[in-house]
């Protein structure tokens, strides 16, 4: 992976395999904690918790808010929710990462787990006689296909840049940025009155479950070996061995003078 300037942002791959290994625990611990907790809240649908939270999160209803929050779910509507995956996997193309794009449009998956799953409980949408809906949808409630597939597409990207990527404040910027949607996507969810708190629950757990042996596959297929990111690792030394060869002066240590451009 390497950025503008030709910097290298890609880290060695014994540093990625061990990144891989400390994110993969604590994520799969957090999958089972969710999917407990959806288990528990679907058993009455919708509870009293479920009505809760979504009448205190639109009693916050403002001018700005509220086409806020359409506009954090408005890509994984519909053909945009389709298409959003290849609008992530494109920057990796373009950096080069090639199969690391393909990964990330496979994370698509999630979005046919989540219709699987939807059709055995076929649990009814929040109706407009307990909290606002922003607008009526036909499908299940149970579990949330946003928060499935924005936890699944930016988790896995998050993924990437965690493990690939050398630590820089740049680095930093961009795990904020792709955390951003998985946290907004659930509150959004409920602040439109189109899932209640264990739908989004229940999609934050279906995410994380597919997430965690998705990147496992991954890290063992690309990581294992050090294939593509051992090589990229290789050429930047090499290009940075060739730099440090020259002096500041612009002289070879060999003694050749490069000609004068004039």
């Amino acid at each position: 992976m390497s950025g503008a300037g030709g910097a290298s942002l890609t880290t060695a791959p014994e540093r990625a395999r061990r990144r891989a290994t400390y994110l993969i625990a604590p994520v799969l611990a957090a999958a089972i904690v969710l999917a407990l907790l959806a288990v528990v809240a679907r058993q009455a649908a919708p509870d009293l918790l479920d009505v809760a939270v979504t009448r205190w999160l639109q009693q916050w209803r403002t001018p700005w808010l509220t086409p806020f929050m359409y506009a954090v779910s408005w890509p994984g509507y519909g053909l945009q929710g389709a298409l959003l995956p290849l609008v992530v996997a494109l920057p990796l193309a373009l950096i080069g990462l090639r199969r690391e794009a393909l990964w990330a449009v496979g994370t698509l998956i999630v979005g046919v787990v989540n219709a699987l799953v939807k059709l055995p409980i076929a649990r009814p949408r929040p109706s407009g006689d307990l909290v606002d809906v922003f607008f009526e949808m036909g499908d299940s409630s149970f579990p949330s296909g946003h928060t499935a597939q924005y936890t699944a597409l930016f988790g896995f990207a998050f993924f990437l840049v965690y493990v690939l990527a050398r630590r820089s404040a740049w680095r930093t910027a961009l795990l904020a940025l792709l955390a951003l949607p998985i946290v907004l996507i659930g509150i959004s969810r409920m602040y439109l009155g189109q899932h209640w708190l264990s739908d989004v629950l229940g999609g934050y757990a279906l995410g994380t479950l597919f997430l965690v042996p998705y990147c496992l596959a991954y890290a063992r297929w690309r990581l294992a070996t050090g294939d593509g990111v051992q090589q990229q690792v290789s050429q930047e030394a090499q290009h940075g061995a060739d730099r440090d060869r020259q002096d500041p002066g612009g002289h070879d240590p060999a003694g050749h003078v490069p000609a004068d451009p004039r």
